[in-house]
């Protein structure tokens, strides 16, 4: 549809009649005609929102003058934009450069997540928020942290300006307010706010508090305000159009997405038809993707652009009749990118004093100084891998042209949550695990968390813990488990086992850049281990249980990307104990011991599709002629990253822990090939040495194991299936493991 043609005849009469006045009136000075101003409407849909970019390439190109702008949602970031300055090219580019899928899904980079929060993550299928003492449902799929950030960096240019009037050019924006279902116009105050509130879809993001009220998505009830852009002083409107109107064939709905916008699109569909009326050129565009497609950007922004150039005779034609009465130069300033910021002060609206004085220390290398966009990002992040608050978001506040406010509101306080988890491989066998997470303990300052594993190897594990950085906080864990495993020689079973272990420790963690956890404490420990065949009668003694405690100092490092499939990062496990018995039952075989062990894991990104993953463990207890209680001892055997007792390694080849020691050294070596989609194949090898004694080192006998293993990706966790070899038992053994490891 095109409405423009009364335009241009109203303007070649504009021009005949001031020609005929110039003719005859020739005694009069001669008045300038000022030219009609123009309005650019784009209307909301989604990912599909894109396409406007290439139509703001394609006005530039025929030097269209647009003296206002507004829209709705997805047009209401892309109008914002042009406003503040960005080109058409800027655009492109700062849209390429996002991880759409993270910032849509509200994803957080593992690095940022809390410590103890990573001790007690990424093993669960599904998790059920707690709120007010019972168990709920979120108010949004997902919450809105990384669209936020997005917008405030975008749109931090223009930080300073609060009515949007005084904008390059003037900008107007629609959100519908929560309570009432009426439309509300946003033009002032802060753009990044406005404009994240005009894109908050319903169910996808959470409402946005603005000003004294809340709004949801604008294109809820209006998503085409040209009749507001007009009152702006518009003279003519030009639109551009994502919408697709109404879905008439059921087979159509594909999607969530494709529901709730059918939905929303019947409260419009009046508003669409005002602005229609009021609408002098109108390009529609249509578009074979939907409205969450936001990693398809660029065949988005190409279609716009494939559009507007069938528009371009007609677009042309209607720039040239509006210039030919007065001259536009463009002469717009590209929006600089401004990183620096001097922050004055930094204001914390609504969070309790007590938990403000343990986070404001995060923040005050930035407070009363110049910083830049990045640092204040990463301290966001930081502080909401916390997990602490279900709503957090910054905005800047205008103090003078020189300095801003940094505003943090932190709404909605998480409490907790119920999670589950499946996993099964060879060895622990079939388990569940269910999860019990509170937050915001004691005013914010605690945390607690209890693992139920249920099972044949049951296990209960908790862990209270108060976070306070880099100053030292306090955490009580406690740790019951029941495992049996098999005894192996060179590959044969000959007995079976069984480890009953409690533990209670109080510890002093320090925190830093949640990548960094020192810990240092007491551990007291009950023990027993009994042996299914009495091979010998000597061990039965420690089938009674026997007190232990040790004293130990622990440094842990974990930058890794994700724990599954991992592409990027390191681990590192650095502990030293001191191990004493309280009782004597096991004194003519165990005795005081300290224990050192280091564990490293280096994952590298190759190329897109291979890790290179390097790795060393040794370990070397410090004893009298007597060892190490049992479950202090190093064991090597099995594929499993994950294990109830903290000495047991991996080492392919090997039956699950099939070599016991006290000085061990280990290297290995794995390369994994993301071959098709979510699959993966993984080439393994370890080479290294258990003992209980080294007099010589000819004595050390090497062990060398390898495999190979193909992956799968899934919802509920890795699946895999591996098949190895050693020099200790050169036949061929598979492993099985399903699930998320715990």
């Amino acid at each position: 549809m095109v409405n423009y043609k009364h335009t241009t005849l109203l303007i070649i009469f504009t021009l005949i009649i001031s020609s005929l006045f110039g003719q005859t009136l020739v005694t009069e000075p001669q008045t300038q005609k000022k030219r009609p101003k123009v309005g650019l409407v784009l209307s909301g849909g989604g990912a599909k929102g894109f396409a406007y970019i290439g139509l703001l390439k394609v006005l530039e190109e025929v030097n269209m003058p647009i003296d206002f702008i507004g829209g709705s949602s997805m047009g209401a970031i892309t109008a914002a934009l042009y406003s503040v300055g960005y080109s058409p090219e800027t655009m492109t580019k700062i849209i390429s450069e996002q991880n759409w899928d993270k910032v849509i899904n509200d994803l957080i980079d593992r690095k940022y997540i809390a410590y103890e929060e990573k001790l007690f993550g990424d093993k669960y299928i599904f998790s059920i928020p707690i709120q007010d003492k019972v168990f709920s449902l979120s108010n949004s799929l997902n919450s809105s942290f990384n669209i936020d950030l997005l917008m405030n960096d975008f749109f931090f240019p223009a930080a300073h300006i609060t009515d949007f009037n005084d904008l390059p050019i003037p900008f107007v924006c629609i959100g519908t307010d929560l309570y009432t279902g009426d439309a509300v116009v946003l033009n002032s105050g802060s753009l990044a706010r406005a404009v994240r509130a005009s894109m908050s879809i319903p169910g996808f993001f959470p409402p946005v508090k603005y000003k004294d009220t809340y709004l949801v998505d604008g294109g809820v009830v209006n998503n085409y305000p040209a009749e507001q852009v007009k009152a702006m002083g518009a003279d003519i409107i030009i639109g551009g159009d994502v919408q697709a109107g109404l879905i008439k064939d059921i087979d159509d709905f594909s999607s969530m997405a494709a529901i709730l916008d059918q939905v929303i699109s019947f409260n419009r569909v009046d508003a669409n038809k005002k602005g229609m009326k009021l609408t002098d050129y109108y390009v529609n565009i249509p578009m074979p993707y939907g409205m969450m497609d936001f990693p398809k950007y660029d065949s988005i922004i190409a279609i716009g652009e494939k559009v507007a150039r069938q528009h371009y005779a007609g677009l042309k034609a209607l720039a040239d009749s509006i210039n030919a009465i007065e001259p536009y130069v463009n002469n717009r300033v590209a929006t600089p990118t401004v990183r620096n910021v001097t922050i004055d002060s930094i204001l914390w609206p609504s969070l309790n004093s007590k938990y403000r004085d343990k986070l404001i220390q995060n923040f005050d290398e930035i407070s009363h100084s110049k910083t830049t966009f990045d640092q204040i990002n990463e301290k966001m992040f930081i502080l909401n891998g916390t997990k602490s608050f279900n709503e957090l978001r910054f905005e800047f506040k205008t103090n003078n042209k020189d300095s801003l406010n940094l505003i943090i509101n932190t709404e909605n306080p998480n409490k907790g949550s119920l999670a589950a988890g499946v996993h099964y491989d060879n060895f622990y066998n079939a388990s569940l695990l269910l999860n019990l997470t509170l937050r915001n303990i004691k005013g914010g300052r605690a945390k607690f968390f209890a693992d139920f594993v249920l099972s044949q190897n049951p296990r209960l594990k908790t862990m209270f813990f108060i976070n306070n950085g880099l100053k030292p906080g306090f955490g009580m864990e406690t740790d019951f488990y029941s495992l049996s495993f098999s005894e192996y020689e060179n590959g044969n079973k000959v007995n079976s086992w069984n480890f009953d272990n409690f533990n209670v420790s109080a510890f002093m963690p320090i925190t830093f850049k949640n990548n960094y956890l020192f810990k240092a404490g007491f551990q007291f420990e009950s023990f027993r281990f009994k042996q299914e065949i009495v091979l010998d009668p000597d061990l039965e003694a420690y089938e009674k249980f026997a007190n232990y405690g040790n004293i130990f100092a622990s440094f842990n490092f974990d930058s890794r990307d994700k724990v599954a499939f991992t592409k990027k990062g390191q681990l590192v496990e650095l502990k030293f104990k001191h191990v004493f018995p309280f009782s004597d039952q096991w004194s003519d075989l165990m005795s005081n011991a300290s224990i050192l062990y280091l564990k490293y894991n280096w994952f590298i990104s190759l190329t897109d599709k291979i890790v290179f993953e390097p790795g060393v463990f040794g370990g070397y207890t410090f004893s009298e002629e007597k060892i190490a209680s049992v479950q202090h001892l190093f064991g090597f055997g099995g594929l499993n990253p994950v294990n109830y007792v903290e000495g047991f390694v991996p080492f392919t080849g090997l039956q699950f822990v099939e070599r016991f020691g006290t000085q061990t050294g280990k290297a290995s070596a794995k390369f994994q090939y993301n071959f098709y989609s979510k699959l993966y194949a993984t080439v393994m090898a370890d080479i290294g040495f258990l003992e209980y004694d080294i007099q010589q080192i000819e004595d050390i006998e090497m062990l060398f194991g390898y495999g190979v293993k193909l992956g799968y990706d899934s919802f509920i966790g890795p699946i895999e299936f591996s098949v190895m070899s050693s020099n200790i038992d050169t036949s061929v053994t598979g492993f099985l493991n399903i699930g998320f490891w715990f």
